[in-house]
């Protein structure tokens, strides 16, 4: 409508555009009513039995995971410290390939464009498989344990980085670049003393939060692929010990946090 682009005919007929506003909010109100009652029809669901029932299960699941069990502290604190390992060393391991790919991918810095195009499409392609697929796809070839676990969450922190370090490094600055090109510096002189330091802030804050992700992941990744906190928590659930799987999710919880809290101090002093 002519009154949503011209602010003087809003001016004259202010009514006009409320009108017209409340028509359209009307109609994607009735298409998400209609939306929901075709879908609720197709599944069986019934929202209002969620208030019916709703007391009976708040108590039920206080009754199974609360309060929570810290016996076996132990157990807990070393399967969060191998989680932690597991998720520092994936962090590095795939943040520094993410990298090394990222300078192929690069407008600024990758020379052939078949080597562009391949490394671009290998980044999408492990990236937009889910870390539970690799896990449940890599079981068979690497088996059940903490290696497996380790190249799950590398291939992750690798498919999201690199396609973000290739963003970053386009952003450089390329006056800096051609000063160095004109100076006759060799290609990896370019890289070292241009791209390197001007890029390498922000790569680390990267990994910083891939490592966060890594630690968050660990739970599903460790249930499936094992090791860390997510194979006691598999474990926990197995036997039906829903108060240590509680006190695992707190655990888990705090070390992400504390994580969360270290990792926003080192970017206060990085960038």
């Amino acid at each position: 409508m002519k009154f949503w682009h011209d602010n003087t005919l809003y001016r004259e007929n202010p009514q006009g555009i409320f009108n017209e506003k409340r028509s359209r909010n009307a109609l994607v109100f009735g298409a998400f009513a209609i939306l929901y009652f075709l879908g609720s029809r197709l599944i069986g669901f019934d929202f209002w039995l969620i208030f019916e029932r709703l007391s009976s299960a708040l108590s039920r699941f206080a009754g199974l995971y609360f309060p929570p069990n810290f016996t076996n502290y132990k157990d807990l604190f070393e399967g969060i410290w191998v989680t932690i390992v597991l998720s520092v060393a994936a962090g590095t391991i795939g943040s520094a390939l993410a990298y090394a790919t990222a300078l192929g991918m690069s407008r600024r810095t990758g020379r052939l464009p078949v080597i562009k195009i391949l490394l671009r499409s290998v980044a999408t392609f492990l990236r937009n498989v889910p870390a539970a697929i690799w896990a449940i796809v890599l079981l068979m070839a690497f088996w059940f344990g903490e290696f497996l676990a380790l190249l799950v969450m590398s291939i992750g922190t690798f498919g999201f980085n690199a396609r973000l370090f290739s963003d970053m490094i386009d952003e450089t600055n390329h006056g800096s670049i051609e000063a160095l090109e004109s100076t006759g510096a060799t290609y990896w002189q370019i890289i070292f003393q241009s791209v390197f330091p001007e890029t390498l802030p922000v790569a680390i804050s990267w990994t910083l939060y891939a490592i966060e992700t890594n630690i968050r992941s660990a739970t599903i990744i460790g249930i499936l692929a094992g090791g860390g906190i997510g194979h006691l928590i598999g474990i926990y659930k197995h036997f039906r010990r829903f108060d240590e799987l509680t006190a695992a999710v707190i655990l888990v919880v705090v070390t992400i946090t504390a994580f969360d809290q270290l990792s926003i101090q080192i970017r206060k002093r990085l960038l």
